[in-house]
């Protein structure tokens, strides 16, 4: 069969209509039909980098990791200074060439964006406490949903294959299930990921008719009322007998004064795979 061929025009559209599909199929994380439209692509056009970016991702989450390194590495070669490929490489260097049994069922699922969104009153950031060891943090990502899972008066934090990655502080801990006994329900995801830190973003999604006019994340002060959590956050200090630092942080009265939390932003465009420099 003769090669087709396509004329530049023809290629850039080509190109671009497979780059908006391979997006969206990771944006449902539909991460095996990614794999396969990423490849075709750089089958198409070879060395892509921000493809082949994208393949690593995917990989990743199908816990496909000797292939995800070689997907990375690939793009270091392309760009050795592309900082995208370096970090997910150190990261996969802590794990072996596959994942776990189970370890990426959560992958599968569609990440709703709006729990990335933060609401005055309904969300609240806060850092883990008793962090898992680096080989479990290191199959996570930032703009991950993460479970809380609840014993006695602690409030753990789980992947989706049920791995223990940490446990809320226990006066927020102690806050949240007061309300959860109440009927509420919360929903939780990564905004930050360090070797030794996770921090958090929890939202109420869901507040009983027995918790009319209670605030989850009290606040103080007027202003807006919804707004990408990556910016610096409008949630002060608790109108209740809580209370919340800077960026919604919920602080022990005790400790207050030696806080210093500072939110960075986040590389979502890397987690969800958007175009480069993600």
């Amino acid at each position: 069969m003769p090669q087709v061929t396509y004329q530049p025009e023809e290629r850039a559209r080509l190109q671009r209509q497979l780059t908006e599909q391979a997006i969206k199929l990771a944006l449902e994380s539909r991460w095996e039909e990614a794999v396969t439209i990423n490849r075709q692509i750089l089958s198409a056009f070879p060395h892509d980098l921000s493809t082949l970016n994208r393949l690593g991702k995917a990989l990743s989450e199908l816990g496909q990791y000797a292939d995800a390194k070689a997907a990375y590495s690939e793009a270091l070669t392309v760009d050795p200074t592309n900082s995208i490929a370096r970090k997910n490489l150190d990261r996969l260097a802590q794990l072996g060439d596959s994942a776990p049994q189970d370890a990426s069922r959560a992958s599968h699922e569609r990440i709703d964006p709006r729990l990335f969104i933060e609401e005055t009153g309904k969300t609240g950031f806060t850092n883990l406490v008793d962090l898992a060891p680096p080989s479990v943090l290191a199959r996570l990502a930032a703009g991950e949903q993460v479970y809380l899972q609840r014993e006695g008066n602690l409030l753990y934090v789980v992947n989706g294959a049920g791995e223990r990655i940490g446990r809320i502080e226990p006066r927020l801990a102690s806050r949240l299930i007061k309300f959860m006994d109440g009927g509420n329900q919360y929903a939780a995801g990564i905004t930050e990921l360090h070797e030794q830190a996770v921090r958090l973003i929890v939202r109420e999604t869901f507040q009983h008719p027995s918790q009319f006019g209670r605030v989850s994340f009290p606040t103080q002060g007027g202003g807006e009322t919804v707004r990408p959590y990556i910016k610096d956050s409008l949630l002060r200090h608790g109108a209740e007998e809580d209370e919340y630092g800077e960026d919604g942080e919920y602080l022990d009265n005790e400790d207050e004064d030696e806080e210093d939390s500072d939110m960075h932003e986040t590389d979502l465009e890397e987690e969800s795979t958007l175009e480069p420099e993600e």
